[in-house]
């Protein structure tokens, strides 16, 4: 169970820099378990045109840098099943790849029987009805990817898709496998060569850390396609040097601590799956291929980076990409990267928990290179307190960023009373004077009721009054009757970098009422809150 109030800001320090903070994407929850797993790309032919998705069937377009965004719906014959990826090419293809709803089919997720490509040629506002590729009945096509060849002098144009194939997805049967599938195609998405099996191993149909699962690539300026994925603990890196037609075999290059389904607390499910991006720039790091993952290796979840310079040969050590110090019990996780493929830089999204006493309220930040790696700068993109979605929802499994020509575009899960995506898209200059400061005014309530009596989770960027009251009721009797009060403050200093945070533990499971009010002057912002426990004052 969670509660939320929808935030607003007073005053914020980051005027001070004429910027503005994260954006809205989405104008309502067009269901209840969404809108998650948002994907981003800027149009490489104009920076000024972004275009987003998010679970299942939600299109977004941004004519104006991200400042503000237009709702769309897409569709196809084919069907739309969520999972949904956005990419452009060098020359502005925009690609919106997602999984199947197959028509007829409704057995478990037998729907999802191919991997779904719709192209735009008008930066994102519209898409074709779209093609498939990976049709392999009864089997099913999960969590794709996309990468283009927008350089070489043999392969350009090229795309090329990645995904799990499933013998029976969910599947706990040993019969049931999983493996790793490539496409490619040659005409910008119009048609797709036949499926084929780029994984010498295989997992099982379970979707956990034994599956494989989480296949991405990156194209160098050669032509060639590299390709990393997870399972079994493991992180695998293959290869292709001649468009896709023939791949090495597979190599171990990591491996995670628990696997790639990580346990996030107050979190439905979480994952560490890699992403992997390539330096084409003409650069001093050009070649050098970049790998970002999740693991908990030193004790909570952390953000990992890893660079080759030899084409997957060999490996840095692992560094975080963040600067809490290590096993303190914090979270960061979802990573995702992007690179500038005019300087090389780098940026990497993820979502953090340093500052939450509890580990429970997300942030999300954004690490910055412009040393191939070598050091990074952090800040925080959200400037809102963001709402948690609990334990009992799905967020999605990933979240998203593009970086091309100095301009970033960020985009994000959230949750403020009704899933949310959030957007900030900013020139790379303006990210070093990124303000710490936290929008005033602000307050965010989550009940957790995983335990045997609830807790609640407060987080508030003003000071706050909380009324607890107890009942009780007699046998035999409809009428409660106030059993104890108690009244608590949470403390919050105008000018704090953070948000005051306050955990209150229940010491029954029923019967309660939490009246949580704000009123702080001069800011007069007049927040008001009440939660009943569902079962106790009817």
């Amino acid at each position: 169970m969670k509660y939320g109030i929808a935030s607003f800001f007073i005053l914020t320090a980051s005027a001070l820099f004429a910027q503005t903070g994260e954006v809205k994407v989405n104008q309502t929850a067009n269901g209840f378990y969404y809108p998650n797993e948002p994907s981003i790309c800027i149009d490489r032919t104009d920076t000024s045109r972004i275009i987003g998705g998010a679970n299942i069937n939600n299109h977004y377009v941004s004519i104006n840098g991200g400042a503000s965004w237009e709702n769309k719906t897409i569709t196809s014959s084919l069907g739309v099943w969520g999972d949904p990826v956005l990419h452009s090419d060098i020359d502005g293809n925009i690609y919106f790849i997602h999984l199947s709803r197959t028509t007829g089919k409704s057995k478990g997720y037998s729907f999802i029987d191919r991997i779904v490509v719709q192209t735009s040629d008008d930066g994102g506002q519209t898409f074709n009805d779209g093609s498939f590729t990976g049709l392999n009945e009864p089997k099913m096509q999960d969590k794709p990817w996309i990468s283009t060849d927008d350089y070489s002098s043999r392969f350009k144009g090229n795309a090329y898709l990645t995904w799990t194939e499933f013998d029976k997805i969910n599947s706990k049967k040993k019969k049931d496998q999983s493996r790793i599938q490539f496409s490619a195609s040659t005409d910008k998405g119009k048609t797709w060569s036949t499926a084929i099996t780029i994984s010498d191993s295989v997992g099982d149909a379970v979707d956990d850390d034994h599956t494989l699962e989480g296949a991405t690539t990156a194209v160098d300026v050669n032509g060639n396609i590299y390709c990393v994925w997870a399972g079994h603990n493991k992180l695998y890196f293959d290869r292709s040097l001649d468009g896709g037609k023939t791949w090495g075999r597979d190599r171990v290059i990591f491996y995670q601590e628990s696997g790639w389904a990580m346990d996030i607390p107050h979190t439905y499910r979480s994952n560490g799956m890699p992403f992997l991006v390539v330096d084409n720039s003409p650069g001093i790091y050009t070649g050098r291929l970049y790998l970002v993952w999740g693991d908990d290796r030193l004790g909570d979840a952390d953000v990992f980076l890893s660079f080759s310079d030899d084409r997957g040969e060999h490996w840095s050590v692992p560094k975080r990409v963040h600067s809490d110090k290590e096993g303190n019990g914090k979270s960061q996780y979802l990573p995702n990267i992007a690179i500038d493929q005019t300087t090389g830089n780098l940026a990497i999204v993820y979502y953090d928990r340093s500052w939450s006493d509890a580990n429970v309220f997300n942030e999300t930040h954004m690490a910055f290179s412009t040393d191939g790696g070598g050091s990074f700068r952090q800040a925080r993109l959200n400037q809102k307190v963001n709402g948690h979605i609990g334990s009992d929802m799905f967020s999605g499994d990933y979240i998203d960023i593009d970086f091309h020509n100095g301009k970033i575009a960020a985009i994000w899960a959230g949750y403020d009373g009704e899933p949310a995506v959030y957007s900030r898209c900013f020139h790379e200059s303006e990210f070093e004077y990124f303000s710490p400061i936290y929008d005033l005014c602000q307050l965010e309530v989550y009940v957790d009721e995983s335990n045997k009596k609830p807790v609640i989770h407060m987080a508030a960027t003003v000071g706050c009054k909380v009324d607890l009251t107890y009942y009780k009721r007699r046998f035999f009797s409809k009428k409660y009757k106030v059993k104890s009060q108690e009244n608590l403050e949470v403390q919050f200093y105008p000018g704090h970098e953070g948000y005051g945070e306050t955990t209150i533990n229940l010491n029954q499971k029923k019967r309660y009422k939490i009246v949580v009010t704000a009123d702080e002057p001069p800011i007069n912002c007049k927040k008001h809150k009440t939660i009943a426990n569902p079962a106790s004052l009817k």
